[in-house]
């Protein structure tokens, strides 16, 4: 009895070691075609996990994308992993054919997508608003709407969910400390008196000149022009006070308008800046040209003429209007 006793367990021992055996190699086998094989997807895919997502859910985010064929896969890919995966929220970008192991490994260090959104500059703080509710990857409402040149223009990066109020603060914040360190950097005797009047003439700047080589040159005539009381006599300024559309032609009955803006009317700067000025506009307002230029005039073609006299500025005038009218005809 004693020796059937001992042989039975050592069958059963003998079985049960088998099939560890066995199941070991199962795993082993399928950790190498599955786990750490190539993924089906053939795309790059994104796969969003929300806060609160378990398993179940994120198996089947998996699945829809493409990124497993069978939900049991994920399954089997938990258990091998253990401790080593503890998924996290955030949007992901599965990259084509990625593994089984890559993917969860995206998941488990928070690896979430990088977007990125560009602010042109001379853009208005409308137009950015109307920018940042348009992108269906960022949340919640822009409770407080910033001043006019308070938004820094830059390609800023955000991650899936992120709030339009939270991306619109950093642009501030980007804007004060650029802000502050051109202040401290500006040049001697400048007729500004603040860094809130350097951005508004540096908004100005930003929407006369095309070409960036200019800025320097354009700011140093607006500077000429304070010091010698003039009026800035700037369109965008105009159209700014009007409508908002800085980019439309001007009419005559715009330039007698009074409003806040209409530097045709006003002495000095306006109320407020008319756009989001760059770090390079206002960097020139700060640093501008010594020059003895007072006037510049768009030349027709891209760039700009300038003079030191009324009648040297007419005479550009004239041939920017010539200009204008052969290629209109």
């Amino acid at each position: 009895m004693a020796s059937r006793a001992v042989r039975y367990l050592i069958f059963s021992v003998a079985g049960v070691l088998v099939v560890a055996g066995l199941t070991t190699i199962g795993l082993w086998s399928w950790h190498a075609k599955v786990f750490q094989a190539p993924g089906p997807h053939s795309n790059d895919v994104f796969v969003v996990v929300e806060p609160g997502d378990g398993h179940a859910t994120i198996r089947w985010h998996l699945k829809r994308a493409g990124v497993i064929t069978e939900l049991f896969h994920y399954n089997l890919a938990k258990f091998l992993a253990g401790d080593n995966y503890l998924p996290k929220a955030g949007e992901y970008l599965i990259p084509a054919g990625a593994s089984l192991a890559v993917t969860l490994e995206l998941i488990h260090q928070g690896k979430s997508h990088q977007r990125r959104l560009t602010i042109i500059e001379g853009m208005t703080v409308a137009q950015i608003i109307g920018l940042l509710n348009d992108v269906s990857t960022l949340t919640g409402e822009i409770k407080t709407t910033p001043d006019e040149g308070s938004l820094l223009p830059e390609t800023y990066f955000f991650t899936y969910g992120t709030s339009r109020q939270a991306l619109l603060d950093r642009m501030q914040q980007k804007r004060e400390m650029e802000l502050i360190e051109a202040w401290l950097d500006r040049s001697a005797n400048l007729p500004l008196k603040t860094p809130q009047e350097a951005v508004i003439l540096a908004s100005i700047v930003e929407l006369e000149t095309a070409d960036s080589a200019d800025r320097r040159e354009v700011a140093g005539i607006f500077i000429n022009r304070l010091r010698a009381g003039m009026r800035l006599q700037s369109d965008p300024t105009v159209l700014y006070g009007v409508d908002g559309d800085t980019s439309r032609s001007i009419r005559k009955s715009d330039l007698k308008r009074r409003t806040a803006w209409n530097t045709y009317v006003i002495k000095g700067l306006p109320q407020t800046a008319i756009c989001n000025p760059s770090r390079a506009s206002i960097e020139a307002v700060l640093q501008p040209e010594k020059t003895k230029n007072m006037y510049f005039v768009s030349d027709g073609e891209g760039g700009l003429l300038f003079s030191k006299t009324l009648d040297a500025h007419n005479k550009n005038v004239r041939l920017f209007r010539k200009r204008q009218a052969a290629a209109a005809q």
